[in-house]
């Protein structure tokens, strides 16, 4: 048994100021904004990573000043690769924070220099790549990213390896990278027995965490490296940064680890600066069943001492009873989307974001025997609890994921616009990308259902003075205050929304309404059965939705969304009005990193932020959206809203005046 965990090292490839991954060397994808990209592996707590600059490996110049802002933003020790041709490059890259430097085409072509920089940086410094495919029947060397075939054999390569004095060894099969058909350990064996002195990483070809062990375990690796197993989710082209938690790379290569703790340390991100003060309710009115107050638009607590959303809570009740008849109904509807996916790869089309009611959802209609399509909107600000949960659930599940990632420069300053514009539904831009990306899935896929993991049971109705959202809302918004064209995020305008809801027949049923739904429940479910980890609140799955939520709305607008979640959970008898209470007037201390990542993303220094949060407030009201054109056709989505083409929600939030 191993004395300590092997080491398992994300390799993340550099294009430009973008991470992308390839295949074979070729095809780069992108798959997230460098910055963000880092700052989730520094919360999933790897232990080292592998920076590899793929421009630079054939010719470009090396970023030095970008390579330092990402340097500032990686906590962990950090390898870089790419173009590195000299001792002063070396020591300079090392200087900006980089621990180790690869050197891959000058070892080929100049020995000498790498060997100066074993003894100026130290052996421990310097890692020996090597980049192999197989050419004419035996393994050759390709240098320059892969574009140039070396004379050296792979015997005289780790000779020179050795005689430069290099402190690692990383060897690459260019014919498995990016494949994810797992790592070439016969290439490996033979590296290991040509150097059996020196460290070897493995790197190409994982695609499943087993392959992440076999290396290490059965060919003599000391390490193993992977891109696409880090980015991706399961066997399919879909971004979801993700990495083994520790208990997992334990299980994974069978060793006990010691002293592991699993917790929150609240008061580690206590910040004065920002804190919420608690609640003052001597200027309203509030609900006797639940605790909404008179201040929540639409709350009517002037007609009587019910507010409206407790009335419409009894209405869905009504209309979604729990019992043997809701059983029926969720069996049926599994059945009606078996029938409906005959002679397809998917039945039905499932939104996931990490949460806890879409992964329970995944559950249940896998559980039914329905081929869900999970599809994932990735706005580049996903936290890392939310990745690992959506692996997690899926992989497990073996359903199938298609993760839509929009260029993050273009979406912050979507964001940047509706935090300009005054508004307090400024993660309007992320619900209204979802939906547009749930749709296009559904019409590219030929497929005719989209579920929801909605409850009204557990999250109750948005008021729609709180958030107000449509595509033309996103287009005013931008349009005035924006500075980068709107090219990859996927906006919902009007007719695309009615040609998907009125002309294509594609559905949209939340059948969570059918279920018995307790949250505590499903948390604790998921976890035992999953390994899902609870993230710390309602749409605290994403890092700008939980800046949004937990300090945006109420330090700007005096909003405290979880006034909404928790008189949904009293409605429904899952929490008692007095604990809700409490916990409504209660301070709050977001979380200061939080709020930093934000000012930092957007380009904010505390001067304009500040400025911004006590600037003239506005509502969607200011500005062109298509709620008229909801009214003036408020016949047709009532029929579409009783066909199942729209949610009710919709019907009564944005049809009526």
């Amino acid at each position: 048994m191993l004395s300590i965990r092997p080491r398992v090292i994300p390799a993340l490839l550099l294009e430009n100021d973008r991470f992308v991954k390839t295949r074979r060397f070729e095809d780069p994808q992108y798959v997230g904004d460098p910055v963000n990209v880092l700052s989730i592996f520094n919360d999933l707590e790897v232990d080292e990573m592998l920076l590899l600059d793929i421009g630079a490996a054939r010719g470009a110049p090396i970023q030095l000043d970008y390579l330092r802002r990402l340097t500032t933003e990686c906590f962990v020790p950090l390898a870089y690769g790419g173009g590195v041709s000299s001792v002063e490059q070396a020591d300079r890259l090392v200087r900006e924070g980089f621990e180790k430097i690869v050197f891959n085409t000058t070892l080929l072509n100049t020995p000498e220099i790498v060997a100066d920089a074993v003894r100026a940086l130290g052996a421990q410094a310097v890692i020996a790549a090597v980049d192999v495919r197989a050419y004419d029947g035996e393994y050759r060397i390709f240098g320059r990213g892969g574009t140039e075939l070396s004379p050296l054999r792979l015997q005289e390569w780790s000779r020179l390896a050795t005689e430069v004095g290099a402190g690692e060894i990383m060897v690459t099969s260019i014919d498995r990278e990016g494949t994810r058909a797992g790592i070439d350990l016969e290439l490996v064996r033979e590296v290991t027995r040509l150097l059996p002195e020196v460290p070897v990483i493995a790197h190409g070809g994982a695609g499943t965490r087993e392959h992440l062990a076999e290396p290490i375990l059965e060919a003599g690796a000391s390490a193993v490296a992977a891109g696409s197993q880090f980015v991706m989710q399961g066997g399919r082209d879909s971004v979801l940064i993700n990495y083994p938690s520790g208990a997992q790379l334990t299980a994974l290569f069978q060793e006990e680890r010691e002293h592991r703790s699993v917790g929150v340390e609240d008061d580690a991100h206590v910040d004065a600066r920002y804190e919420i003060p608690g609640r003052d309710l001597s200027t309203t009115v509030m609900c006797e069943r639940c605790i909404t107050t008179s201040d929540v638009p639409g709350a009517r607590l002037d007609e009587g001492p019910i507010c409206y959303y407790c009335s419409l809570h009894d209405e869905l009740d009504a209309q979604y009873p729990t019992g043997a008849s809701s059983t029926a109904a969720m069996h049926a509807f599994a059945e009606r989307l078996k029938r409906s996916g005959e002679g397809k790869k998917y039945d039905c089309i499932i939104g996931v974001s990490g949460g806890t009611d879409s992964s329970y959802l995944a559950h249940l209609l896998v559980e039914l025997g329905v081929r869900p399509l999970a599809v994932h909107f990735d706005n580049t600000w996903n936290s890392p609890v939310a990745t690992s949960n959506i692996y997690a659930v899926l992989d497990k599940l073996g359903v199938d994921l298609e993760t839509y990632v929009v260029d993050n420069t273009e979406y912050d300053d979507i964001y940047r616009s509706f935090i300009e514009a005054g508004v307090i539904d400024i993660d309007t831009p992320t619900d209204i990308g979802f939906m547009g990306v749930l749709y296009r899935a559904a019409e590219k896929h030929g497929i005719k259902h989209i579920v929801e993991g909605h409850s009204f049971r557990t999250e109750g109705i948005a008021p729609r003075g709180w958030i107000y959202m449509d595509g033309g809302y996103i287009k005013s918004v931008h349009r005035q205050f924006g500075t980068v064209p709107m090219k990859t995020y996927p906006n919902l305008d009007f007719l695309k929304f009615l040609k998907w809801s009125a002309f294509s027949g594609i559905e949209r049923t939340r059948p969570l309404y059918w279920v018995d739904y307790h949250k505590e429940e499903a948390k604790r479910f998921l976890a035992d059965r999953y390994g899902w980890e609870w993230y710390g609140g309602h749409h605290l799955e994403n890092r700008f939705s939980a800046f949004c939520h937990s300090y945006f709305m109420p330090k700007r607008f005096g909003v405290n969304f979880r006034q909404i979640e928790f008189s949904a959970l009293i409605r429904s008898g899952q929490m008692e009005r007095q604990v809700a209470l409490e916990r409504f007037i209660a301070p709050r201390y977001p979380d200061p990193q939080l709020i930093e990542l934000l000012k930092k993303r957007l380009g904010y220094d505390d001067a304009r932020f500040d400025a911004l949060m006590t600037a003239p407030k506005h509502t969607y009201r200011d500005y062109p959206t298509y709620k008229k054109w909801f009214e003036r056709l408020r016949p047709l989505f009532w029929v579409l809203m009783k066909l199942n083409r729209v949610p009710k929600s919709f019907y009564v939030k944005f049809c009526r005046p």
